[in-house]
Formats: structure tokens, sequence, C-alpha cells
């Protein structure tokens, strides 16, 4: 190629590129305050809220970051991100903070990038101190740069949910979670004018919570958030209040209210309609009125089934098996092979006599109605099981039978006087330890014995356990016999019957790690979630 030819080829490229300019310029016009809605990138913005006005404040800082990268932002932040890495590693905080500081202002409607750092600091970060006042700062800068996220998110519910969440598990469920929730009362420049009674951590955390629930009430789109637990957070955040009030020592007219109000908003939950896996929407608490249903349909087809039809089905469906499955299906199941085993739980499906299979064969005047009641009693049967897959996600039989159990009256009685009782055996004050185990334990029975259920319960009996060894301790230390029979004794045998057999005395487990509770890791704040 002579210079000639490269000349003429640069002035082509020149004049492609001034053609291309034109075209872009028209596209790229902004809207004018003269009511010009601009080109149609500045419409398609408007319309799809994505300019930055609509998504959140505007920070000239963050703009400017943004052009100085000249369209390598992606570098940058991957730079970044490298260098917090590191920070972190290294313990350098101030390095740290700085550069957490450029990721924001280089992202700002990234919103994993507040999601992963403002977690990061809350839980990675704050256990690296020793002191808990160290460790509550940090908690809480998590939570504070969650927060400027939203200012430049604010309709994105997946923030406040984290808000939320971490103002109500962390600091209520922390190892240091009575420090923490004392310096979180005392926090005057996170809380501001809120009143001192309200500043409970799991109310401050609902609140948040509830913040996010009114945002996907407007129509923001749930991103990356199951509906099931998302719902759940709010009352579930008041059933852990109320707990949290007994264990510190408040019981009465406040305790059984607040366990009034988390029963009211356990119901409420309950009755939300949650779209599921299964793209139909649920009700959790449906799933007896459909359990009913199916049973009554079966009944029906039941009443317009022949005699012995169902065990014809089942004998031409197993008449029509190939010698290979009928011999891993009759083979014993600790003789089968890998092949066989698979082979016999795809036979064992298709021997099922279902309820269609029946209605099919119903032949005259009642076939109609048998198939009818195959289908709404399949339908139903298939909604009651969806409903149970969702309610064993969120535990909800416990939590719900619990917020009816503890706002009685004698369960109030019980939990206080074993707390007073617990607080008397601390302090080595027998005669009053024993009076108040004495009353908790009749009090406790007579819970017990309206809601037999808290037997399986492993939180009520754990704790009953323990307070049974120091009422046995009392006892002998005041040289009194422990009473036979004892008036829970169901309570330690199942207690016994939940632990399993017990090594003997002096006998260390053949396997393990050798490390007690003192060296697992902090407590993960889910652990208290439903």
């Amino acid at each position: 190629m002579n210079q000639r030819q490269r000349f003429i080829r640069k002035i082509a490229y020149a004049c492609a590129i001034a053609a291309l300019l034109l075209p872009l310029s028209w596209l790229s016009q902004p809207a004018t305050q003269d009511g010009s809605k601009g080109g149609l990138l500045s419409r398609m913005r408007q319309e799809y809220s994505l300019s930055q006005a609509d998504l959140g404040e505007i920070d000239p800082a963050s703009e400017t970051i943004k052009l100085a990268t000249l369209g390598m932002r992606g570098v940058a932040a991957n730079i970044l991100w490298e260098k917090a890495h590191e920070y972190h590693k290294e313990e350098d905080w101030a390095g740290l903070s700085a550069t957490l500081e450029q990721i924001a202002r280089l992202q700002p409607n990234f919103v994993s990038v507040w999601v992963f750092q403002g977690w990061n600091l809350s839980y990675n970060i704050s256990v690296e101190f020793d002191d808990y006042h160290d460790r509550y700062h940090w908690v809480i800068r998590g939570i504070n740069f969650l927060k400027e996220g939203t200012q430049y998110n604010r309709d994105e519910p997946r923030l406040l949910t984290d808000i939320g969440w971490t103002i109500a598990h962390k600091i209520g469920r922390a190892d240091e979670h009575v420090q923490y929730r004392r310096l979180f009362r005392d926090d005057d420049e996170f809380n501001g004018s809120l009143p001192r009674s309200q500043r409970d951590n799991w109310l401050v955390g609902r609140e948040e919570l509830l913040k996010a629930e009114r945002i996907v009430a407007r129509g923001t789109p749930l991103k990356g958030k199951s509906p099931l637990l998302f719902y759940s957070r709010p009352p579930m955040c008041l059933v852990n209040y109320a707990q949290t009030m007994e264990e510190e020592g408040t019981f009465g007219e406040v305790a059984k209210n607040a366990w009034k109000k988390a029963g009211d908003s356990w119901v409420e939950f309950s009755n939300r309609d949650l779209p599921t896996q299964y793209n139909v929407l649920i009700r959790l608490s449906e799933k007896e009125a459909y359990s009913k249903k199916a049973d009554e349909a079966k009944a029906e087809l039941d009443r317009l089934t022949p005699p012995g039809l169902s065990d014809k089905i089942a004998a031409e469906k197993r008449a029509a098996l190939s010698d290979e499955e009928r011999e891993a299906y009759d083979t014993p199941a600790e003789r089968r092979t890998k092949e066989q085993t698979n082979l016999a739980a795809a036979v064992g499906e298709k021997l099922m006599v279902h309820a269609i299979d029946i209605a099919d064969r119903i032949t005259g005047d009642d076939h109609a109605a048998a198939f009818k009641a195959a289908e709404d009693g399949g339908q139903a049967d298939a909604m009651a099981r969806a409903i149970d897959i969702e309610r064993d996600i969120v535990n909800y039989n416990f939590w719900m039978l619990k917020c009816q159990i503890e706002p009685d009256d004698d369960t109030l009685g019980a939990r206080k006087a074993m707390f007073d009782g617990d607080r008397a055996f601390s302090l080595g004050r027998l005669e009053e330890c024993f009076k108040a185990y004495d009353e908790g334990l009749k009090l406790w029975r007579k819970t017990i014995d309206k809601y037999p259920s808290l037997l399986k319960d492993t939180e009520v009996t754990e704790d009953l356990v323990i307070s049974i060894g120091h009422y046995r301790s009392i006892l002998h230390q005041m040289d009194r016999q422990f009473p036979t029979p004892f008036v829970l004794q169901d309570v330690l045998d199942a207690d016994a019957l939940q632990k399993g057999p017990q090594l003997p005395a002096g006998e260390a487990p053949a396997t393990g790690t050798g490390k007690d509770s003192a060296g697992a890791p902090e407590n993960d704040p889910a652990k208290a979630a439903p």
C-alpha cells in the first residue's frame, strides 16, 4: 500500500466518523426545560426511569469519577475491589474505608456493591476487634454504608431489607447481643430523635423491613429474595422482640401485649398471597381448607367407585410390567443393585393408582361426577402439599403455636417464676430460689397439659431441664429429696429422647474436632430466622 492509498483511507475513515456523529447527536439530544423530550436515548431514560435523578440523588463527585475513568469504569472498579480485599487482609481499616468510598462513588447504582460491602463491614470486619465497643462501631458502620446506598437507589428493596436484617439479627443475635442492644439504645447519633422506649433493635429493624414491603407494593420487583422469607421477617421481628423481653426479665401485661401483637402480625402474614415456584399464589392459612376439600373429594370418588375397581387397575398395571421391572420391584431393597434401586423407584410410581385412573373407568351417569371429584381432589391435594412445603421453610406451625401459647397467663407466670428462680440461684438465695422453682414447675405443668405439643419444642425442654438441674441442686443443698413422681417427668423423658443415647461418664466421643462452643465462629444472625 503506497502513501496515496493510506491517505485516501484515512480521509474515508474521517468522513465515516463524521457521518456517524450526526445520527449519534440526534439520538443523544438531551431534554430541555422548554418541553422538548430530547432524542431517543433521553426519552428511553425517562420512560424506564433510568436517569440518575430517577434512581436517587445526583452526586457531583460520583459523576466526576465516572468521567475521569474515560470509559474504563469496569477496569477501575476491579482494581479498587482488589485493593479493598488487600486492605482487609492487612487490617488497614483507614485504607479500606477510603477504598469502599471510591467504589461506591464509581458504581453508585450497582446494588451488589452496597449489599456486599455493608455485610462485609458488619459481619466480617467487626469481628476483627476485641473490644465490643469497636465491634459495635463497625456493625453500625456497615448499616450506615447500606443507608448511604439508599440515597442513590431510593426504590431498591434489597438495601432496606439488608438494613433491617442487620439491625434486627446482627445486633439481636450476635454473641455480644446483650452489650449491642444496650449500646444501640444509647446510640443518639444513629437513632436521632427516636424515643428511647422505641429504640429496640427488633422494632427498628422491623420498620426498615416494612419500608421495603411498601416499595414492593408500589410495583418494584423483588429481585434475588424469596417472597416467603421476605414477608416473614417483619412478623419474626415481633416474635423475637417478645422473646427477648422475657429473656431480659420483662413479663406481665407488657410481655402479653408484645406476644399478641406478634400473633396478629403472624396471622396477617399467613393470609398474604404469596407467589411460589409452582406458578400459583398460596396463602399459608389455607392448608387445612385444601386438605379438607381433598378428603371430601376422595370420599365422593370412593362412593362412586364400583367395588374392586382399584384392585383391578393395580393388577393390570402390574401385569403390564416387563420382566426386568418386575424382578427389580420384587427384589428386597437390601439386595437390589444400584440399577435395580433406580428402576424399582420408577416402577413404584408406575404402579400407583391415581384418582384420575379410577374416574376414567367409571362409566354411565357417574362418570362426570367421578371425573370432577378426581380433578378437584387432585388440585386441592396439590395445593395443600405446596402450602405444607412453604410452611416448613418458615417453621410456620411452630411459630403460630408459640404466638398462641405465650400470651397465656399460666405460660407467662411459669416463665417469670423460672426466671426469678434462675436469678436467685445465681445469687445463692436458696429459699427464694426453691419457692420460685416450685411455683414455676407447677405452672409449667398446667401449660403443658393445655399444649402437649410443647414437649416437642427443644427450646422449651432444654431451658426447663437446665432449671430442673438447678432445682435438684437446691434441694440437695437444702438436704431435701427430689420429689417422686416428679411433676415434669415427661419433660425430662422428652429431653432424653431428643438427645438420644448419652455416652458413659468420662468417655470421649469417637469423632469430632475437639473444640467446644468457644472455638466456634460468631453466631450466624440467620439462626433466629424462620
